[in-house]
């Protein structure tokens, strides 16, 4: 989600592909829980659900951050690929894993610890130092100011003439102020 919002991308999709990647996430759930070779199964649809999200990532999302802007389009550019990457390997931890059980449990935890330690809160710091920089309007959010100012009202100037706040339907009791023809 933090990387589809980063790309501006629309609601309709960055739902999908979230419930894409819960998707992917129970089918290894599942097939990690099956004792028999139908796990391979589990494993296959949700590597399938993978190809869906990293090219969601990879093309679609970058595309709409890059034509955000350039610091939109760095942000998403480095911590996006950072998540395709990591998010590749852990298929392959799930394979040497709890597919074929080639490496002991103690090196499971730690290959997982390793992913898991740069996909949270490695990418979560990438991602903020990245915004640092990004006004939260180009990415089409609208953020309240909520310290009291006089001078921002639901993120609009308010204007000391009329009193409205920026709005076309302060002025007129809710009705806009185009004209209407009858």
């Amino acid at each position: 989600m933090d990387l589809m919002l980063t790309a501006g991308m629309p609601w309709p999709t960055t739902l999908f592909v979230i419930l894409i990647d819960e998707f992917m996430i129970v089918t290894g759930l599942v097939g990690a829980l099956v004792k028999s070779s139908y796990k391979w199964g589990y494993f296959t649809f949700g590597c399938a659900a993978l190809v869906y999200i990293v090219y969601q990532l990879a093309w679609d999302a970058r595309k709409h951050a890059n034509a955000l802007g350039h610091n939109i389009g760095r942000t998403f550019l480095y911590c996006g690929s950072l998540t395709a990457f990591l998010w590749i390997l852990y298929p392959i931890a799930w394979g040497v894993c709890e597919g074929g059980n080639v490496i002991a449990p103690d090196s499971e935890a730690v290959f997982y610890g390793i992913l898991d330690l740069l996909a949270k809160p490695v990418f979560g710091a990438i991602l903020i130092w990245g915004h640092r920089n990004i006004d939260p309007a180009s990415l089409g959010l609208r953020l309240v100011d909520y310290t009291g100012d006089d001078h921002a009202v639901n993120g609009h100037e308010k204007n000391p003439a009329n009193g409205t706040n920026g709005h076309p339907t302060d002025a007129t009791n809710g009705h806009t102020n185009q004209e209407t023809s009858v």
